[in-house]
């Protein structure tokens, strides 16, 4: 060896030398473990602000650090944040060796296996000093600890089922810069769902603005946080937020509103400027996805058993249809139209714009609504929307609140071009012209088929300057049906107005009075349309421009009258009013061409 490292050799062992002697004197300095762990217990209790007991045998371990093992029992806590009472199968408290070599004891660390903690129900009223800023503020201050860990922990947490558990739950808190900040993450599982979160509280310029960074990752959704806390009076939080969630629906049925399953509220993701001011969640000026569609606005949100929503929300581009339609899921399609509303579990007041709406097979464009929400009572009010070309507006209220949903409706239609919004609904039926229409209807069921055979209500019609799908010159002169029947698509009948008066009764629309100006006659008649079975049995008849006929006129009067009957996309359509073809009468009848 060479000469210069000699002295380092010696030195060296030197150290080991005085370390072995100070651990073999440390048993001797503190041979009594019932007053080293009274002592410790005393500084745990003045730490916490309660009542503290080592339970069980106690173990004090010299080697590879001095530590003291035991069972553990906490109680009235007033420092420690929300905490009742905590009891662990075993406790580790690492105690800090330089300074038991000089006769202190200096705790270092605080280890708890499986414990079993007891949440408060309700918050203490706090003074100044007492608050739960200053409570947090000082957890680690004025103590030598700076690790608190928990391993394989347990509490309930109250729910709208009962108290639920929270198992699993790990956490690790380090205040080892001593500068005030505070390092901390963890997981718990709840439902069947491990949740990671990671928490870190930078050292507080004032105690009212902790600046804090919080991430939680789970299946259901992840969250990210970047901002500032206060706790004066409850936890408020002021920050940025970025929320992700693969399905809506499922995150919401994961946190216990009991919605079923469907196609809509799935992928979500939302970004923005949030305030939590310890009871509703705002994010103002945030940008949002939900179901491929992406708004900005303001939305607030107020958890609870029954969450509430209220917000603007300003869509690019709106497609309705998975809010529309049924159940995606075949085990879910026995459930009522009241089970399947989802603003049954929640309440709301939402103001929604969008520059396209889409709800296929009707053609619609720019619209703006409103949807109000409370107890399982729904109203929706539209204000403006591009239909077909011209505008709708109307109002919709939907009560799910009994096991029968009910609706009601009170929609006017102005300036629409009929074949545009007709052709996807009744390809078959060429009706053309511009219309407007009135509708006031309820209904009540169980399903959509009882909502349609329980409408009632009344559908007020008119149309300008069309053509009706029906060759009346032909069918004026002939008692036979049309050749190969159903409507006319190249031999239509024009008209200047058209005007219908109906009523809703029990799934059909009964039109007592509809009369349609052609250019050479009127024609007047009634008939209904079955909603459910999609057919229909007219009678019109031909009379004169000044003295339109009507349904109770038609027991005196024997005018020419024409036969719709069946189903409505290619109905039987001919003369009624005298024998057919080949049954051996032929009546003289005056050729009249309303072409």
């Amino acid at each position: 060896m060479k000469p210069r490292q000699i002295p380092w050799k010696w030195l060296l062992l030197g150290v080991a030398a005085l370390a072995a002697a100070a651990l073999a004197l440390l048993p001797r300095q503190f041979a009594d473990s019932s007053r080293l762990a009274a002592h410790v217990s005393k500084m745990l209790a003045d730490w916490s602000g309660g009542e503290v007991k080592l339970t069980g045998p106690v173990r004090v371990s010299y080697f590879p650090d001095v530590a003291i093992k035991s069972g553990f029992e906490l109680k009235n806590a007033s420092r420690i944040p929300l905490v009742q009472s905590m009891a662990a199968e075993e406790v580790k408290i690492s105690l800090d060796l330089p300074a038991m070599l000089l006769g202190r004891v200096q705790i270092e660390a605080v280890r708890l296996l499986r414990p079993e903690i007891v949440l408060q129900e309700a918050a203490p009223p706090a003074t100044a000093e007492q608050t739960l800023s200053a409570r947090i503020a000082n957890l680690f201050g004025g103590t030598t600890i700076r690790v608190l860990r928990i391993r394989d922990g347990r509490f309930y947490v109250p729910t709208a089922a009962g108290k639920e558990p929270v198992n699993k739950f790990d956490l690790r808190l380090d205040a080892s810069s001593g500068d005030g900040a505070i390092t901390s993450f963890g997981s718990f599982v709840f439902r069947n769902e491990t949740v990671k979160f990671g928490l870190d509280c930078e050292a507080p310029v004032q105690v009212d603005a902790i600046p804090i960074r919080l991430m939680v990752t789970s299946n259901p959704v992840k969250v990210k946080i970047t901002g500032t806390a206060s706790l004066n009076t409850g936890l408020e939080i002021d920050g940025n937020l970025i929320v992700d969630t693969p399905s809506l629906r499922g995150f919401l049925i994961w946190t216990g509103i009991p919605l079923p399953q469907g196609r809509s509220l799935q992928e979500l993701s939302a970004s923005g400027h949030a305030h939590w001011n310890g009871t509703t969640l705002t994010l103002d000026k945030g940008a949002f996805a939900l179901d491929g569609a992406t708004a900005v606005g303001v939305l607030a949100i107020t958890p609870g058993e029954r969450p509430r929503i209220d917000g603007t929300l300003d869509f690019e581009r709106l497609v309705l249809d998975p809010y529309l339609g049924g159940m995606s899921d075949s085990s879910t399609a026995q459930l009522t139209l009241s089970e399947q509303a989802i603003l049954k579990y929640l309440d709301a007041d939402l103001r929604i714009s969008a520059a396209e709406v889409v709800a296929a097979p009707v053609k619609l464009g720019r619209g703006g609504f409103t949807i109000s929400a409370k107890g399982g009572l729904l109203a929706s009010e539209v204000g403006e929307l591009e239909l077909c070309g011209g505008q709708a507006s109307g109002r919709v209220v939907f009560d799910v609140q009994g096991d029968d949903a009910k609706i009601a409706l009170n929609a006017n239609v102005a300036g629409v071009p009929v074949d545009s919004c007709l052709q996807p609904l009744a390809p078959d039926m060429p009706l053309s012209g511009t219309g407007n229409l009135r509708v006031e209807a309820t209904a009540e069921g169980r399903s959509y088929e009882e909502m349609v055979r329980g409408l009632g209500g009344s559908i007020k019609a008119d149309a300008l300057n069309g053509v009706f799908p029906l060759d009346f010159a032909r069918l004026l002169s002939s008692a036979a049906p049309l050749e190969g029947g159903g409507w006319s698509r190249t031999a239509g009948t024009m008209f200047d107005q058209l005007d219908a008066d109906c009523r809703l009764i029990a799934g059909q629309v009964r039109c007592d009075s509809f009369n349609m100006q052609t250019r050479r006659g009127l024609f007047s008649g009634s008939g209904s349309v079955d909603l459910a079975q999609l057919t229909l049995d007219w009678s019109l008849f031909l009379a004169s421009n000044d003295k339109p006929l009507k349904a109770s006129q038609l027991a005196t009067e024997s005018p020419p009258r024409i036969s719709i009957s069946g189903p409505l996309a290619e109905p039987m359509i001919r003369r009624a009013d005298r024998p057919a073809l080949g049954d051996g009468s032929h009546p003289a009848l005056d050729q009249v061409s309303p072409r």
